[in-house]
């Protein structure tokens, strides 16, 4: 899909402001419908009954265990402790505050006081008398009782008689369990919610959004929808342009997307650390949140944007690292899975050899069955046991004999010895078959090898008696050429045909002596002498020589070397000839008024080596389109001027090829469009 790229900017902030809009009116539906936000809901509520109660019941447990903690004013038997803080307690609830007054036994813990006399005959009560609740609380009347099985205190006394149970000084101590029957609770509330630091936060959010917290019903729907068709939008258009039908990916798209997402969540991680700092701030929360939005939206779209171009690309796997573990997995999965149908392939293949395996295996087993029926009670039972093993044992070594026997004349096939042929005689039956067919290979390789041999003799000698028979007339034909040119002919036509003939006498003579070299060289028929030669000044030599051709065809050469002396173990006369073959095919076909790089540099040593590597590399610009490959390029007579309107023979650099590798080197031709490479690597000395 096309897209805009206004129009996607515009998008962008537009779907920040609807998912803003669409938070903030979820988080105003939820707030006015949450039970602890409403004094209606909450009070209302089977969670207040349960918070009541507990409250009660922690104020009694501190009058059991605590009570000491407390002012305790005595009326008679009756010990009384004031609780001037009640708040510690009514933090477990969502209450303002309550008025109580908790008897149990002789002891009463109580908040009340003179002020709050006119407060409790205007509250709710809640009294709970011989376990039964008295209320005018609707909620506490409806689920009070279902909680009043938790109301129980678990303490001790040593005011007790003897027990079973004593402490380190002699005193006898008595556990005693407290239900809610034996309290006298009386108590009163108002509906009147605690405003805690949450719920004031809350009332000042619903306050700074209004406007939104007012039409929260509306803003939602629309919010949504508008939100959903943004997100199509974006999801289609991404990773395309107007001009690009396929998906654009960029080098962050390359980064593994686990890295990504880290990153990602580690910065939308930094506003929440500094919520820490700004502790009971309500305007520092808002501009915080405000910045932990903005900060996370921005990440979030990064994000999303790079994994949905990733999977449109089809290259989410390859762009994670999870996904480069699973994909490693899945090929050796795939390779073993491979490697299970080769083997099965083999096994039916070989029918006819697995059959046989098959049937010895059984026959054995069946023998050693046999044979253990047969003499189970007898005292030879173990001699027979032995002599059956050692006949095995001999099986084994036999094949394993015959088989070492085919593995070496394997061996001396890939050698080329195919002159001595296996007795099928000496075989078992398990291998007489191959070794027939094996004969029948080894019998081929030889007559094709004769018949390959035999080729190339003759056709060296017919090279060599045809090259011969030319050079005879062809040297006449050169001293008559030569002779003309020294008469004093006025005649201009004459001139220009004596030119054209010693022209055309020359290159038959070029032509002539390449094929005779290539005869020789392809026979292996020429004597080497390697001595040590610096290629550096071989190669500044050779473009000393050539200098007048490379100028009038406007090349300029340029020589770059590692050093003034590199030497190699080479034949100068063959290695200025490969030298020479190069360069009279660049002087043909290189594009004039371009330039010609030969580089000689050192390639450095291999790993557990000392041998010093070095390569000689050539590189020119084509004149003409090089519709060819390298390796047609360096076969005999075929020149990369297919029309033939420049001189050359073809063989020049096939020469050149062999000529490096009967000195030890590899000769390697690159193309590369209108460029054209040759590399030659040595070993210097």
């Amino acid at each position: 899909m096309k897209k805009n790229k206004f129009f996607e900017g515009i998008s962008y902030g537009v779907l920040s402001i609807t998912i803003i809009a669409l938070i903030l009116s979820i988080m105003c539906i939820a707030i006015k419908n949450s039970k602890y936000f409403s004094e209606e809901k909450y009070f209302n509520s089977e969670s207040f009954s349960y918070d009541y109660l507990m409250t009660l019941r922690e104020i009694s447990n501190e009058l059991i265990h605590n009570n000491s903690s407390y002012n305790c004013i005595k009326d008679g038997e009756m010990e009384i402790y004031h609780l001037y803080d009640s708040s510690e307690y009514t933090s477990y609830s969502e209450l303002k505050d309550m008025n109580f007054l908790i008897i149990y036994k002789n002891k009463a813990i109580t908040n009340i006081n003179a002020n709050t006399i006119d407060e409790i005959d205007q509250s709710k009560k809640v009294d709970i008398l011989n376990g039964n609740i008295q209320t005018d609380s609707q909620s506490i009347s409806r689920y009070g009782n279902k909680y009043l099985n938790n109301f129980i205190i678990t303490y001790y006394t040593t005011d007790t008689n003897k027990t079973d149970t004593t402490l380190v000084d002699g005193r006898y101590i008595e556990y005693i369990t407290a239900n809610i029957k034996e309290f006298e609770i009386y108590s009163s509330y108002k509906e009147e919610l605690n405003q805690n630091f949450e719920r004031k936060i809350a009332l000042n959010f619903l306050n700074t959004v209004k406007p939104i917290n007012d039409n929260a019903y509306v803003i939602f729907p629309a919010s949504s929808i508008l939100t959903i068709l943004l997100i199509i939008y974006l999801v289609i258009s991404v990773g395309h342009s107007d001009e690009v039908k396929k998906v654009e990916m960029n080098s962050f798209d390359n980064i593994p997307i686990e890295i990504v997402i880290f990153f990602a969540m580690l910065i939308s991680c930094i506003p929440f650390v500094m919520l820490e700092v700004a502790e009971n701030n309500y305007d520092a929360i808002i501009s915080i949140a405000i910045t932990a939005y903005f900060v996370i939206y921005i990440c979030s779209v990064i994000t999303m944007t790079t994994i949905i171009k990733r999977i449109k690309a089809k290259q989410f796997l390859r762009t994670s690292i999870i996904g480069k573990i699973l994909i490693w997995w899945l090929q050796i999965c795939k390779k073993i899975v491979n490697k299970i149908k080769d083997i099965w392939k083999t096994i039916t293949y070989s029918a006819k050899t697995t059959s046989k395996v098959i049937i010895s295996a059984s026959i054995m087993i069946f023998l050693w069955i046999v044979i253990a029926l047969i003499f189970e009670n007898s005292r030879t039972f173990p001699l027979v046991v032995v002599a059956f093993l050692c006949f095995c044992i001999y099986k084994v070594i036999k094949i394993s004999k015959e088989y070492s026997q085919i593995e070496n004349k394997l061996k001396e096939i890939y050698d080329g010895n195919n002159k001595n042929e296996l007795n099928q005689n000496e075989f078992s039956m398990l291998f007489k078959s191959s070794v027939t067919y094996l004969n029948d290979i080894s019998n081929g390789f030889e007559n094709a090898v004769q018949e390959r041999m035999k080729s190339e003799r003759m056709k060296a000698e017919l090279i060599t008696n045809v090259s011969h028979d030319i050079k005879t007339p062809l040297t006449s034909i050169i001293n008559y050429v030569d002779l003309l040119k020294q008469e004093n002919i006025q005649n201009s036509k004459a001139e220009e045909y004596i030119e054209i003939l010693d022209n055309k006498s020359q290159r038959l003579k070029k032509l002539t002596e390449d094929l005779v070299e290539a005869s020789k060289i392809s026979t292996g028929n020429i004597s080497l002498k390697l001595e040590k030669i610096n290629v550096v000044e071989l190669i500044k030599q050779a473009t000393g020589e050539f200098e007048d051709k490379f100028k009038k065809h406007e090349l300029e050469v340029i020589v770059n070397s590692a050093d003034d002396e590199i030497n190699i173990m080479a034949d100068s006369r063959y290695m200025y000839r490969i030298i020479e073959n190069l360069y009279s095919n660049i002087s043909k076909y290189a594009l004039e008024n371009s330039r010609v790089y030969i580089d000689v540099k050192r390639n450095g040593k291999k790993a557990f080596s000392d041998v010093q590597n070095l390569s000689i590399e050539i590189k020119n610009i084509s004149k003409d389109r090089l519709n060819i490959s390298a390796e047609e390029l360096m076969q005999r007579f075929v020149r990369g001027d297919k029309s033939r309107t420049t001189e050359g023979s073809g063989l020049g650099i096939s020469i050149a090829q062999n000529l490096t590798e009967l000195q030890n080197g590899k000769f390697e031709l690159t193309l590369d469009g209108d460029l054209f490479k040759v590399k030659m690597e040595f070993v210097e000395v």
